[in-house]
């Protein structure tokens, strides 16, 4: 009876298991194929982002001057590049396992032909870069060097130090490959598994050093970056380690717009794209910049700063009163944006000429004379003058202390001018050192920086650029914050332009805009649909033609002290109403001493070209991290202009600011139309504002006329095509010192 419960029992085991067994065939042979399909489409796979396009950079007549266009980049793992043990150890094991050297080899002699395998790669990649080496080794540990600085920073957010995605990335090394050289680099680096040839992206600039301080670069996403950006909280437009952003110029002051979103597709094994999101592209921008006049200016400039005994540098700002378009904002010396990164460190050393200084924007100067005119005005609205008053010069303001609070000297001599009996714009005209004097004095020192504030002095101008500097409104606070409490004479050397006062090349064109229209507004570099707010200016009609008159002398009258620089033709159918300005300007140092004791005990001293002493400190610490050395013994080895100014003045920065007035037949100023065009022209130790500044304004004039049309059209379209685009006057001082407005 048991046997046979036993039997029935096995039997059932035996009919069970032989349906499991025909079911485990069914599965796993006879429909192995439909199931592994079954399971490849339940798997997802990660998602997978697609890359997008940043926008492209246009000038104001829609022509292209910056883009991303199509390229190849040569990419290697972060593991080789930073040199990382485990990465190293599992590439050799993973050599190993697939018999990559041979079945015979130990694990010893992987490691060795592995070894030898990193070394042979950087000699290939070597013959695809133009730097050489040595620099791409360098661009190498630069790459280490910023994942690392991510690493901490994630590190240091977290609380605990853990590996980042860009350790896990493939970095490119070396970019812009064109369609045959990325063929030729499958070719020789298919043997590296660790390197990949993909396709890319490179940004593109077409508007030739003329543009490169406008436009801006591209640079590296630093930890910096990451943890400031401004879409951190969007996933597919936040930042990853392997992007680039905008770094300067336009490129970043429009990043929100120009960058664009990622793309993104979920799939699975199968091949099956389940959701997908197409990359979105960056926006373009538009700017207010007229390109082939940007890129005439420029020429011209570079021209005319090569025929000065002492000037290397300096700036031409142009803008429409209207609106406050900037329609060219030049900044000489500059560079090849195209080869900026290769030659970088050229560009730094250049401490004379310092090409990659913004100055229209970043450099900060005494304005000297081309204050007078708001001075004046300011001593009217207040009620401090009338167009009556009259101020006596005789050379000096005290005939006891005739070295002191003195009017300028006349070119070529010592004599100092006397003015005589003098009105408001004919102060302006002569540009009346005494006048001025007195008229600060009336003033005071906290209302005459009331109304510097009101004209956009101390302000940014509002380009949204990160260059630019604020200049310097001297008021009680600031010179409180400086050490240096108001005093009774600072009032009057404010009025001449003098001591603390400075302004930008752009703030001195919009100064001009101001005088030509009686508005303030911000200054717009990007095209946009509404102009920019307007705060109309205080003061009676009168007053302000009291300094359109004397501005109007300045360049037409005979006796005016731009007369014989900057007058243009009649027959242009303009005048210029302009205002001179030399500020004094003490050569600046372009290289440092630096005294040190080498790591082997040796007493050197090395020389490190640099404009500040700081900077000096961080160039020498790249070269010398080890060196010890006393920052208290570094001094100024040399300085520009090394040499003293002619007649044995000090040296000055030349002005000349203007705005273009329609005019009839016989020249006289048509006041009730509205002008196009103000500009400036400032010349770096160019000395006489007048005689230098003032006469490349005319030449400036010329060129306007030529790009812009005899209407002075922003938007004139018959201009030339830019070929460079694919498709004695007066001088001022303070106690004992003199300079030339």
């Amino acid at each position: 009876m048991f046997e046979q419960r036993l039997k029935i029992l096995l039997a059932m085991m035996g009919f069970a298991l032989a349906i499991l067994v025909v079911r485990l065939i069914d599965m796993q042979v006879v429909h192995a194929r439909m199931y592994e399909e079954q399971a490849d489409r339940a798997l997802l796979l990660r998602p997978k982002t697609l890359p997008t396009v940043r926008g492209s950079i246009l000038d104001r007549a829609g022509k292209l001057l910056v883009s991303d266009e199509p390229c190849w980049d040569i990419k290697v793992h972060y593991g080789i590049l930073s040199d990382d043990k485990d990465y190293h150890d599992a590439m050799v094991k993973r050599l190993k396992r697939n018999n990559a050297y041979g079945k015979k080899l130990s694990i010893e002699d992987v490691e060795a032909r592995f070894n030898d395998e990193v070394d042979r790669m950087w000699e290939d990649l070597a013959t695809f870069f133009e730097g050489g080496p040595d620099e791409l080794h360098e661009r190498a540990r630069g790459i280490c060097d910023r994942i690392q600085a991510i690493r901490d920073d994630v590190a240091k957010r977290r609380g605990f130090s853990a590996p980042v995605r860009e350790e896990r990335m493939s970095h490119a090394v070396v970019e812009g490959l064109t369609d045959q050289q990325q063929v030729d680099a499958r070719a020789v680096l298919s043997a590296y598994p660790w390197v990949d040839v993909e396709d890319s992206t490179k940004r593109v600039y077409r508007g030739g050093p003329a543009m490169a301080h406008v436009l801006g670069q591209v640079v590296p996403v630093t930890a910096d970056h990451l943890q400031s950006d401004i879409f951190a909280d969007d996933r597919l437009r936040s930042l990853t380690g392997t992007d680039r952003i905008g770094g300067s110029g336009i490129e970043y002051a429009m990043e929100g717009r120009l960058r664009g979103a990622r793309g993104e597709f979920h799939g699975n094994r199968a091949g099956d794209v389940l959701t997908s999101s197409p990359p979105v592209p960056g926006e373009d921008v538009h700017v207010t910049i007229r390109s082939d006049l940007q890129t005439r200016l420029y020429e011209m400039f570079g021209e005319e700063i090569a025929s000065l005994p002492y000037s290397l540098s300096g700036s031409i700002v142009v803008l429409d009163p209207r609106n406050r378009d900037c329609l060219a904002m030049v900044s000489y010396p500059s560079y090849d944006p195209q080869t900026f990164r290769e030659h970088y460190n050229e560009l730094r050393d250049d401490t004379r000429r310092n090409p990659l200084a913004f100055r229209a924007v970043a450099r900060q100067y005494a304005p000297g004379s081309i204050v007078k005119p708001l001075v004046c005005l300011a001593g009217l609205i207040s009620g401090k003058i009338t167009t009556a008053t009259t101020f006596d010069c005789q050379g000096a303001l005290f005939p006891s202390k005739p070295d002191s609070w003195r009017c300028w000297a006349a070119a070529g001599s010592s004599a100092r001018k006397q003015h005589g009996p003098l009105v408001a714009w004919e102060a302006i005209k002569y540009s009346c050192n005494i006048f001025m004097y007195n008229t600060g004095q009336l003033l005071g020192a906290n209302t005459l920086t009331n109304y510097f504030d009101m004209f956009g002095l101390g302000k940014e101008s509002g380009t949204c650029l990160r260059e630019e500097v604020s200049g310097i409104n001297p008021t009680a606070n600031f010179m409180d914050s400086i050490g240096h409490p108001l005093t009774p004479g600072s009032a009057r050397l404010f009025a001449i332009g003098q001591a603390e006062v400075a302004v930008t090349p752009i703030q001195a064109a919009n100064l001009m805009a101001s005088y030509a229209t009686t508005e303030y507004r911000h200054v717009s570099l990007v095209r946009q649909k509404a102009d920019s707010p307007v705060w109309e200016l205080p003061g009676e009609a009168a007053y302000w033609q009291v300094i359109r008159r004397g501005m109007f002398g300045v360049v037409n009258d005979t006796d005016g002290t731009a007369y014989t620089q900057a007058r243009i033709p009649v027959e242009t159918g303009y005048v210029l109403i302009g205002k001179t300005g030399s500020a004094e300007a003490t050569p600046a140092p372009v290289s440092y001493k630096i005294p040190f004791e080498d790591v082997d005990g040796s007493q050197q001293v090395e020389i490190k070209y640099a404009n500040t002493k700081s900077d000096a400190i961080d160039f020498f610490l790249d070269d010398h991290p080890d060196a010890t050395f006393d920052p208290r013994s570094i001094d100024v080895a040399e300085r520009w202009p090394a040499s003293p100014a002619e007649h044995g003045r000090k040296h000055s920065h030349a002005w000349f600011v203007a705005y273009m007035q329609k005019a009839d037949a016989t020249g006289q100023p048509l006041w009730n139309q509205t002008p196009h065009i103000a500009f400036s022209v400032m010349v770096e130790f160019g000395g006489s504002g007048g005689r230098v500044s003032g006469a490349i304004s005319q030449k400036v004039a010329d060129v306007l006329l030529e790009i812009l049309g005899p209407d002075l059209d922003p938007d004139y379209s018959n201009a030339a095509p830019d070929k460079n685009l694919v498709d004695d006057e007066d001088h001022v001082a303070d106690s004992g010192t003199e300079v030339a407005p």
